[in-house]
């Protein structure tokens, strides 16, 4: 009896364990944005990892040897794609899990939108149709954000079938908060007429969205302003009346100062990748509704 008794608790304590061995998957996130949505489907869960934790741009992050050897252990990478994050393929190139690293660009059914050229004669907007590459800040539509997250949905549940129901239920929930803070912008924007400047094209996903009226952009990677292109938009700012010229967060480029030195315009900032916002799963809807109330700021002249 003392024998089986004492097989008994050997084996209840391998068990258990056992048990506790099994680790919740290790999920990286590229960016913000993304670790916001996966941070909603994962809740009580998992807890993923954010890559990209500083403010350095993602189109030039420079990754410590800490956030290597986090994509090296990771047992599933979600990334938005090489447009956004650039130095990420070359990175995953180098790994041995990288069969497991989703590229968000790629997934089916995303409203995807070209790159919006300046042509550098007239300072407009115009599309290259010749080697189209496509606008990677694609979250910024909410349309776009549930397409997201059944996506991101399905890829868990394929590697962790075992908490398939607790995957769906958050994403059930996550897609009500969509839809609600859809109709809250589509309300709150719809007074938004006022046309306004950009200094990089990062937001027709949500211009196109809520119908907001961009009159064009100043920068690009490609194209950077010189005297002639400042003399053509101050031009512009005149004609169109311009009141509200937004720039990325954190800080104002140095050539808007010369812009609005001549005329009534104002700058204001905009966070498409949610720079000043803590991560976490509240963070994509209060980045959506940040630029919201800016929108609305420029309409109101505050």
């Amino acid at each position: 009896m003392t024998k089986q008794l004492y097989f008994f608790l050997a084996l209840l304590l391998f068990t258990s364990s056992t048990i506790a061995v099994a680790k919740p998957l290790n999920i990286v996130t590229s960016i913000k944005p993304v670790h916001s949505l996966v941070t909603g489907i994962t809740q009580g869960v998992t807890k993923p990892k954010l890559l990209m934790s500083s403010n350095q741009s993602p189109h030039h992050y420079s990754l410590r040897p800490s956030e290597r050897r986090m994509l090296a252990k990771a047992d599933l990478i979600f990334w938005i794609g090489p447009g956004m994050e650039s130095m990420m393929p070359r990175l995953l190139d180098s790994l041995k899990n990288k069969n497991r690293a989703v590229s968000l660009i790629q997934t089916p059914g995303l409203n995807l939108m070209p790159i919006r050229q300046l042509d550098d004669g007239h300072g407009e907007h115009s599309h290259d149709h010749g080697h189209t590459k496509l606008d990677a800040h694609f979250w910024l539509n909410t349309h776009n954000a549930d397409i997201l997250i059944d996506a991101i949905s399905q890829q868990l549940i394929q590697l962790d079938p075992e908490h398939k129901q607790q995957y769906q239920s958050n994403s059930q929930r996550l897609h009500g908060q969509v839809a609600e803070l859809r109709n809250n912008l589509q309300q709150s924007l719809s007074a938004v007429k006022k046309t306004f400047l950009t200094y990089h094209d990062g937001y027709q996903y949500f211009e196109n969205e809520f119908n907001l009226q961009n009159a064009g952009f100043i920068a690009s990677s490609e194209f950077q302003p010189g005297a002639r292109r400042i003399s053509e938009l101050k031009k512009i700012i005149q004609e169109k009346n311009i009141e509200c010229i937004f720039y990325d967060a954190p800080n104002m480029p140095p050539i808007l100062k010369s812009l609005l030195a001549e005329n009534k315009a104002k700058a204001l900032m905009l966070d498409p990748v949610g720079t000043s916002i803590p991560p976490g799963k509240k963070l994509w809807f209060e980045l959506m509704n940040s630029l919201a109330r800016q929108f609305i700021n420029c309409q109101q002249n505050i």
